[in-house]
């Protein structure tokens, strides 16, 4: 059917956009955490889905092939309507193979989840911040296990997690990553997005506590590789050895000015409007 071809190239398009989006946040993701915190570099990430929603509408390249072969379409659903795309032999096939692959890899977080929480219930799991109405989890021998100054940084942790609604910001990622498992880029970016949360947490944590940074690199250093994760939870040590190495290494970094975090928030705007823009002005038609 056409409207299935149609739908599986604004698919791929999107695709395309978000894929160029990622490879702009990759070149752009450590000078501008240098320059402005890792608050800031974390979100960058934004422009990953503004770049993909933008590439489900028509572009100007699109609205122009169309208006010098008809009269003008009224409004963006008309818009669509109106695009005809040459169509896709076997899109029928490609949209079963994707969903295949949609709902293996959705099924496999959902697994993890499930481990996740039953490995909490045998306190197994922990420190993390987990479920869509956030909630910390802890394992067995908390009280025991970590001092009461390092719960209270595990506390001040999980709860900017909690109050940023960061474990529902991992379920979109979460979702995201299954609709584009075909796409390499997209997994690099939900496993360095998520690194690039955990980093910002950190340098609010440590603009909060400026004393601590010893000690909260020894909390991070006892709370590593304790139980299961989940990619759905925001876990205290997140990643392997490289990623706490990274983490580890960020606590040194002094705290970022209020002019120069207004700044950085400023040119995180500017490029969500310029990679929208570009996208809408610039991106290739889906007519052949």
């Amino acid at each position: 059917m056409a409207i299935v071809s149609e739908l599986l190239l604004m698919f791929l398009k999107a695709q395309a956009m978000a894929s160029c989006a990622i490879l702009l946040v990759l070149a752009l993701r450590l000078p501008v955490r240098r320059l402005f915190g890792a608050e800031i570099g974390y979100s960058l990430w934004s422009l990953v889905p503004a770049a993909g929603v933008a590439g489900l509408f028509p572009s100007l390249p699109e609205v122009s092939a169309e208006l010098r072969l008809s009269s003008p379409p009224h409004g963006v659903i008309n818009t669509l309507a109106a695009l005809r795309a040459p169509a896709l032999q076997h899109s029928d096939l490609i949209w079963l193979g994707w969903l295949a692959g949609a709902m293996a890899l959705g099924g496999f977080f959902v697994f993890g989840q499930w481990r996740f929480e039953q490995s909490a219930r045998a306190g197994l799991a922990g420190p993390a911040a987990a479920g869509f109405w956030p909630r910390m989890i802890v394992p067995a021998g908390y009280a025991s296990r970590f001092t009461l100054e390092e719960r209270e940084l595990i506390r001040a942790h999980e709860r900017i997690h909690m109050e940023r609604r960061d474990p529902t910001a991992n379920l979109l990622i979460a979702f995201l990553q299954a609709v584009s498992w075909f796409n390499p880029l997209a997994h690099l970016a939900a496993t360095l997005a998520r690194m690039d949360q955990e980093l910002s947490v950190d340098a609010t944590v440590m603009a909060a506590h400026p004393r601590g940074r010893r000690r909260y690199a020894e909390t991070l250093l006892k709370a590593h590789a304790h139980g299961l994760n989940s990619p759905l939870a925001c876990a205290l040590a997140l990643g392997g050895r490289h990623p706490l190495e990274v983490r580890l290494a960020m606590l040194g970094m002094g705290r970022v000015s209020v002019q120069r975090d207004g700044l950085g928030m400023l040119l995180v705007g500017i490029l969500v409007v310029f990679v929208v823009s570009a996208v809408l002005i610039l991106a290739p038609g889906l007519k052949g």
